[in-house]
């Protein structure tokens, strides 16, 4: 997946950003992470290197906004532009992970039904909460590709059988110094829940502070994923 950062800065949503790295890792830096801005690649999908050929290669799947939120308020201002750099790349996908689906009918182009089909919408729900919140809010949403991702993973959540019309779902324990412990069982659940429903689980990482069977497992970044994919679950 080829990453396209157009703008950076965000603020504080819900439990979920509560040790959100970006605001980690502008701190080292005496960045303020609440304000947001347009960054240099802004317009990299547009941009050609020296042989007049595209930076971001035809048939790829672009990753946005993964140091802010597509839909948060201080894009209103560019996100027009956002989306017609979109639709001018006819040959590429965009992948937009947001916590602010309330914000999507609006934020959405006049040409909407021309792209819609190669852009990919992910929900946070990290916890019973954000999920009865927000999944009611995104199910109803024109889109045609709805993935949710329970990041950080901060409880047990239960979908109540109303995951028609999503596409996949990832789960993924926190990461960082002061991780918050995510489950196994928890993970098993949502892969059940996602059994049941017909739909593609994937188990990210484990997380920093990862507990199974009553153990607890402390985990640098380097292995979540790697203990993730050996527990071989995804469907």
């Amino acid at each position: 997946m080829v990453l396209w950062n157009l703008i950076h800065g965000c603020h504080r949503r819900s439990e979920g950003c509560k040790n959100c790295y970006v605001f980690a890792r502008d701190e080292q830096h005496d960045i303020d992470t609440n304000i947001v801005r347009k960054t240099a690649s802004f317009n990299l999908p547009l941009k050609r290197d020296r042989k007049g050929e595209w930076m971001i290669p035809s048939g790829s799947m672009v990753m946005t906004c993964f140091s802010s939120d597509f839909f948060i308020e201080e894009m209103d201002r560019w996100r027009e532009e956002a989306w017609n750099i979109m639709r001018l790349r006819s040959d590429l996908s965009f992948y937009i992970v947001t916590k602010r689906p309330e914000r999507i009918a609006e934020c959405l182009p006049d040409f909407w039904e021309e792209i819609r089909d190669r852009v990919f919408l992910c929900c946070t729900m990290e916890n019973q909460r954000r999920a009865d919140e927000r999944l009611p809010i995104f199910k109803s949403l024109p889109l045609l590709h709805k993935d949710i991702i329970v990041e950080p993973m901060l409880e047990a959540v239960d979908f109540h059988g109303t995951l028609e019309g999503i596409d996949s779902v990832t789960v993924g324990g926190e990461s960082g110094m002061h991780a918050r412990a995510c489950h196994y069982d928890w993970v098993l659940d949502i892969r059940r829940q996602c059994a049941e429903a017909g739909i593609r689980f994937q188990f990210k990482q484990t997380g920093g502070c990862f507990i199974k069977d009553g153990k607890t497992y402390r985990l640098n970044h380097r292995l979540q994923m790697t203990q993730a994919a050996k527990a071989d679950i995804d469907l």
